[in-house]
């Protein structure tokens, strides 16, 4: 049987060594025998009344020690534990740690059980102002994230923390000041790969007879045309065979510009006024064709630092519009339709406008912010801090590192978009998606959505949008591909991160009716003069 190793991280006085202790205290651990490697120390300690008689060993690793694979062996090979506690050092990253375990003379005998990583209400905004790489690498690493001493709080900071925590790591679990009870289970439970094994063998026993059993009773349904899957696997892979490179080549450069352009470059590059900031906006995404999940924190660090609302919301609906590579993916997914490629910029420029010229009439630019963090970039953990890319070396490293980060983010949304395409085209009737696609304005509303839902990034939605050309009419197609990159479900999802919920919702709103109107006219002249 495998160890089970679990993390349990955070800054020094964040609660670690309390929650160790409320955990040993617990029945259901102490069955077993447990190694726990302290990686540092705080003002408590582990209680040596808690695990004394009990099947527990302690262990701290000295500051600046080997600590390493073989030390985690040696570990294992003298006390043959059925579970190690790693209480990790705060300031160092924790993706350090999971390359070691994740090596192979580690996996063979170990398996990375839950990682907690504790967080103390009263200190957070200033740790995620100060040290915001280094918590943001922890964070969306963790599986359970604990708040303690949230009792002084309320209910709309907490809400505001939350919200931060959940646009780093949208899958973990936040507890808030959870009881031992909530707690334990959160790092006891166990992970059954058997279990999982035993469920995935016994679908495929269950199917394989039940194909058996209608093959032999000639049941119809033992006769699906198995050319329709073909077509959706033709479709799904010519579509990601197009789109990954202008997807890989896009993250390459998005990270360059995110490693060595600082925010507060770009910020500098914006004047102060809507009139000229206006024109700036415009170009600004073609001279920083920054990644998606960059643009709304750098729109609300434009409003912080004195740029014009109208200004910074025009700069980030335009800029994954104007990308230099979302305009040569769309020359290269529509060849010798120069018309389209103009149409995208020229509607997806005059309603990023437009949205922001209606902000005009708002006189709040000083308060739709969050004031928890400025931005928050990536997952990666190297976004806006130079104190993890000292050096050229250490740039290089980012670059790689962030690329990787964001290929696979944007990476599913394309695979998902794409295998529905081949679904939708080839599953449903002709006559239903003829209906729908008739050239009125619920074909365009049905792709708008679409676009928002499926949130495809922008260098690639337009080898999706063009397998849609035979159903739709050109004007819902274009509302695919101005829609989308403008507002999808991870940019909104930045946009609560980083603003004021019901500004998002009056901004949602504008987008969405402008853009309707828009498209509407559009859809309508492409209708009467281009036949769709």
């Amino acid at each position: 049987m495998k160890t089970q190793i679990d993390i349990v991280t955070g800054f020094l006085g964040s609660g670690k060594t309390t929650f160790i202790n409320e955990l040993l205290e617990s029945y259901r651990l102490s069955k077993g025998r447990i190694v726990i490697l302290q990686c540092e120390t705080g003002e408590i300690e582990i209680d040596n009344q808690i695990i004394e008689g009990k099947n527990v060993y302690l262990k701290s690793v000295v500051k600046n020690s080997s600590f390493d694979s073989n030390y985690i062996s040696e570990v294992i090979k003298k006390h043959l534990p059925q579970r190690i506690i790693i209480e990790h050092n705060g300031m160092e990253k924790l993706e350090d740690l999971l390359n070691i375990l994740n090596e192979r003379s580690i996996r063979k005998n170990c398996v990375i059980g839950t990682i907690v990583h504790m967080i103390d209400a009263a200190t957070f905004d200033v740790f995620m102002n100060n040290m915001g790489s280094i918590l943001i690498e922890q964070i969306s690493n963790s599986d359970t994230i604990i708040l303690n001493n949230s009792e002084g709080y309320s209910k709309t900071q907490l809400t505001n923390v939350e919200r931060t925590l959940k646009a780093i790591n949208k899958t973990a679990e936040i507890v808030r000041n959870s009881s031992l009870e909530h707690k334990e289970h959160k790092l006891i439970k166990q992970r059954k790969p058997s279990d999982i094994l035993f469920a995935v063998f016994f679908f495929l026993v269950v199917g394989y007879f039940t194909h058996t059993v209608l093959m032999t009773l000639d049941f119809k349904l033992a006769a699906i045309d198995l050319s329709r899957f073909q077509v959706i696997n033709t479709v799904f892979l010519s579509i990601l065979i197009q789109a990954f490179p202008f997807i890989l080549f896009g993250v390459i450069i998005s990270s360059i510009i995110q490693v060595f352009v600082s925010n507060e470059r770009i910020v500098k590059f914006f004047p102060k006024k809507n009139g000229i900031g206006f024109i700036v906006a415009i170009f600004a995404g073609f001279l920083f064709p920054v990644c998606d999940c960059a643009i709304v924190p750098i729109a609300a660090r434009l409003v912080k630092k004195g740029v014009p609302l109208p200004t910074a919301l025009t700069f980030m609906l335009a800029a994954p519009i104007v990308n230099p590579l979302v305009i040569a993916s769309t020359f290269y997914a529509f060849p010798g339709q120069p018309s389209i490629v103009f149409f995208r910029l020229f509607l997806g420029i005059f309603i990023a406008l437009a949205v922001g010229m209606t902000f005009l009439f708002f006189s709040e630019e000083k308060s739709v912010t969050l004031n928890s963090l400025d931005s928050i970039m990536c997952r990666c953990g190297y976004c806006g801090d130079s104190t993890v890319t000292n050096g050229f070396t250490g740039k290089v490293d980012a670059i790689f590192r962030h690329a990787g980060a964001e290929f696979f983010e944007v990476g599913r949304f394309l695979i998902i978009g794409a295998f529905l395409s081949g679904m939708v085209q080839t599953l449903l009737p002709k006559d239903i998606l003829s209906n729908i696609g008739g050239g009125n304005i619920v074909s365009l509303i049905i792709m708008m959505l679409s676009a928002f839902l499926l949130s495809v990034c922008s260098t690639s939605d337009a080898f999706i949008a063009r397998t849609f050309v035979n159903q739709f009419p050109m004007g819902a197609v274009m509302g695919f591909m101005i829609v989308g990159p403008m507002l999808d479900v991870k940019n909104l999802l930045m946009l609560l991160g980083n603003f004021k919920k019901q500004f998002v919702i009056n901004l949602v709103f504008v987008i969405f009716v402008l853009a309707l109107i828009v498209l509407s006219f559009f859809l309508l002249i492409s209708v009467l003069f281009y036949g769709g």
